[in-house]
């Protein structure tokens, strides 16, 4: 059976960095996994790309093409195939900005990957680390992501 996973905002951070883990993990797990993410992240990659340019030392353009290699990976998901999930989310999410990141992983009972400590307590849903996918997809750091 494939996997499902959710990625949440910071793992998509991490994607634009040179040399990135979580690149060569998400092109990798993407081959034989159906990764997903809120259709708004888009926008709010958008809103962060002069600091994500920064944090990453890339330029715009480079972020523009990444971007683009990004929605290859990702299933980006519209806010209506998944409302019907948020007021569960609401009720066990603790911070209000992850409740369409756990609305997702319960509407397609799938992992949420995220760094988010907090997130490891909520009951209903399987909420992985960065360490602990890279534990489950062991091959994917040899993959190569050019």
């Amino acid at each position: 059976m494939r996997e499902r996973i959710v990625v949440d905002t910071n793992v998509l951070f991490s994607f634009f960095k040179r040399e990135s883990t979580t690149r060569r993990l998400i092109i990798c797990i993407s081959t034989f996994s159906t990764i997903y993410a809120p259709e708004y992240l888009l926008e709010e990659l958008r809103r962060y790309s002069e600091l994500i340019q920064k944090k990453a030392g890339i330029s715009e353009e480079e972020f523009n093409r990444i971007l683009d290699r990004l929605k290859k990976y990702i299933l980006f998901v519209e806010y209506p195939s998944y409302e019907d999930w948020i007021d569960v989310a609401m009720d066990i999410t603790p911070d209000p900005k992850d409740v369409d990141f756990v609305a997702l992983a319960l509407k397609f009972d799938a992992i949420l990957w995220s760094n988010d400590k907090a997130l490891k307590e909520i009951g209903g849903i399987k909420v992985m680390s960065t360490g602990e996918i890279i534990s489950m997809y062991p091959d994917c750091l040899g993959f190569s992501v050019e």
